[in-house]
């Protein structure tokens, strides 16, 4: 049975800008969110707190106009009771009990259950509303600037749950003796609960409406801004991908003058690895020539050397002759083949760990090592001019690589019965390695040249050289943190090539 995977498409990456406004617009939703709760809030308790103080202040009112003279009583409480209703805030369900008898208003607003025609001696069993107000303090009795008003007041005005024609009200509540009558009577104001809540929805409805009219302006003029603002970004990524279709090597970002002084470090550091890269290019497509016209030279004269022995046979002289050359044609190769990856390896920077190590035992061991395989005409010395152990900072194993290679050029390049000297010592706070010899040496005007690839000095290309020797050695300092240069040697002839290590840290 065939069972056909489908691949799912990566997910889309989202784009800068609109992260960008993400990060922006979410917290100003919920900044949004906060302030529009803070305000419905804050409308909420200042609606109750209102409507509260226009009950108190109301039933205050009609409780004045029943503490009128009998005789004014009749005019003033038609007049109280109209101002009520054409108030800002009307107050239209009210009552007003003496006894278990309603005398004006909704018999619905029934007195409160403690309620009493007979005054029972007890002084405002509730307690009295009161307000704060943070501008002015009025020295109220029992909420009314004269004394007199309050004089037979027994319960002063006060706030209560209720319901009324089945639904819940907020009653304000006065009992007091009316003017002329030894009874007491009850005078309520209620308003409706609900009148409240309608009135904090449609305004929590407008804020609302008004925060999300905010955040879709400020989201669209955001959303604009970051276009305007991210526009240099896209004029890059546009070169980026024109060159991208179109590729050169000499490739360099353009940043225009009124870009941003952010992007400048992002353009220097592209263009710079640009030319980073332009240059390993370069030199890789050179080494590569150089290499391939390296090997071409021994492989050459192996196939020549090859010909000779197919035409005159082994036994010939002339066959002879091609069976000594073949194995140093061999050998020129394999060096050529040993350097490049040793070349290679060098250059590899990654994981090397500088660390403190005896150089003296790394040099005379290396000494030791290339005095037992060197030529018998080759005379090989070492001198440790320093007291006891020299420590340098590096890594024993590419030291140890890059001595021996210094070494194994002293003794290529060498006469017959010359002399090859490693001197040990500390110059300057500097651990050195000199490898001094007596060989033809390289003129000062070429010492320079020499740490090229593949580059041989003039008179010398009979040995058996590959031009790799000394860039190998270079590039073992650099990777150790050592630096290495050439000079005349010690006894005036010769060549002399001196390796200065970093010192030990503190």
């Amino acid at each position: 049975m065939l069972h056909v995977r489908s691949r799912q498409a990566p997910p889309l990456a989202p784009s800068l800008r609109l992260r960008l406004t993400g990060a922006v617009m979410l917290p100003l939703a919920a900044l949004v969110l906060f302030f529009g709760v803070v305000t419905v809030l804050v409308t909420h308790n200042t609606e109750a707190d209102t409507v509260d103080r226009v009950l108190i202040g109301s039933v205050r009112t009609l409780s004045l106009a029943y503490n009128s003279p009998p005789g004014e009583r009749e005019r003033l409480v038609p007049l109280a009771i109209h101002l009520l209703k054409r108030r800002a805030r009307p107050v239209v369900h009210y009552s007003v009990y003496s006894g278990g008898k309603a005398i004006s208003g909704d018999p619905a607003l029934l007195p409160p259950a403690d309620y009493s025609p007979r005054w029972d001696g007890v002084t405002d069993r509730h307690a009295p509303a009161t307000f704060y107000n943070a501008y002015r303090e009025h020295r109220l009795v029992r909420g009314y600037l004269d004394p007199a008003d309050a004089a037979a007041v027994t319960q002063a005005a006060y706030l209560r749950g209720g319901m009324l024609h089945g639904k819940p009200v907020r009653i304000t509540t006065e009992i007091r003796r009316a003017a002329g009558e030894q009874g007491l009577i009850v005078i309520q104001i209620a308003d409706y609960v609900d009148d409240r809540a309608i009135y904090v929805q449609n305004f929590a409805l407008r804020v609302l409406m008004v925060g999300l009219a905010a955040l879709i302006v400020t989201g669209v003029l955001f959303w604009w801004a970051i276009r305007w603002g991210l526009r240099p970004l896209l004029d890059m990524t546009r070169q980026v991908e024109q060159a991208r279709h179109d590729a050169s090597p000499a490739f360099r970002l353009q940043a225009p003058e009124t870009a941003p002084v952010e992007m400048r470090p992002f353009v220097a550091a592209f263009n710079g690895l640009m030319a980073r890269l332009d240059k390993a290019a370069d030199s890789l497509r050179q080494f590569t020539s150089n290499a391939s016209h390296q090997m071409r030279t021994p492989l050459a004269v192996a196939r020549v050397q090859l010909d000779v022995l197919d035409r005159y046979g082994p036994e010939s002289p002339q066959g002879q002759a091609a069976l000594q050359d073949i194995p140093h044609s061999i050998d020129s190769l394999e060096q050529l083949l040993r350097q490049l990856i040793s070349l290679a390896r060098s250059e590899d920077q990654e994981g090397t760990l500088l660390q403190p190590f005896d150089l003296s035992d790394v040099a005379a061991s290396v000494t030791a090592d290339r005095a037992a395989q060197a030529p018998a005409h080759i005379d090989i010395s070492y001198e440790n001019e320093s007291e006891g152990t020299v420590t340098a900072m590096g890594e024993p194993r590419l030291a140890a690589e890059l001595i021996g290679n210094l070494l194994d050029n002293a003794i290529r390049y060498n006469r017959p019965g010359g002399a090859v000297a490693v001197h040990l010592g500390r110059r300057g706070g500097h651990a050195f390695v000199e490898i001094d010899d007596t060989g033809p040496g390289i003129p000062a005007a070429e010492r320079e040249r020499v740490w090229e690839r593949f580059y041989r000095v003039r008179g010398q290309s009979q040995a058996f050289g590959t031009g790799l020797g000394l860039p190998i050695a270079r590039a073992l300092a650099d990777r150790l943190g050592a630096r290495v240069t050439l000079a005349d040697g010690r006894t005036g002839q010769g060549l002399c090539a001196i390796v200065e290590f970093r010192a030990e840290a503190a």
